[in-house]
């Protein structure tokens, strides 16, 4: 059997996450793909009552990281921004979402907005990186920014809508 390509799952998440956004949002919130994306810029979400846009990089995994020495699934979850894309002085978030493997729901969520990123993530040479934990009770510098179900991805989204310029 086929499986979908690494492209094709990054375009599931960003599906995933627009879905989630207008359904929790009743409708107030419309996400929209750019043209290009050679911004790093993958939905721009419009709130229609304050009009507001939030620009917004999404980045997706299906796999955690394994536990060491075994074959079963971890609870770590290794993200990757490309520097080429980052910029801290705009008003924008990294939404990193955890997909079920098959790609068909989001188990968890994490949105950084990019003044943070920078600061939270290690750098590595040409990339940002994060590995969050997706377990509910973990502490980790990144808890603060995981959403554990798509209420809490709305919620999250609209209080950075709010500080939007």
């Amino acid at each position: 059997m086929n499986t979908p390509s690494s492209t094709q799952l990054g375009a599931i998440a960003e599906n995933l996450v627009a879905n989630a956004l207008m359904i929790e949002s009743g409708g107030r919130l419309s996400p929209f793909r750019p043209e290009a994306d050679d911004d790093g810029i993958d939905l721009l979400i419009y709130d229609k009552e304050r009009g507001r846009a939030l620009p917004a990089q999404v980045k997706s995994r299906t796999v955690t990281l394994k536990k060491r020495g075994r074959e079963e699934r971890g609870n770590i979850v290794h993200f990757e921004v490309r520097k080429a894309t980052y910029r801290a002085d705009r008003f924008a978030a990294a939404i990193l979402v955890l997909t079920s493997e098959q790609g068909y729901r989001i188990e968890c969520a994490w949105i950084i907005p990019m003044t943070e990123l920078g600061v939270v993530a290690r750098k590595g040479k040409s990339k940002y990186v994060v590995r969050a934990s997706r377990r509910p009770e973990s502490a980790d510098r990144f808890t603060k920014y995981r959403c554990n179900s798509p209420t809490q991805l709305y919620e999250r989204i609209s209080v950075l809508l709010a500080m939007a310029p």
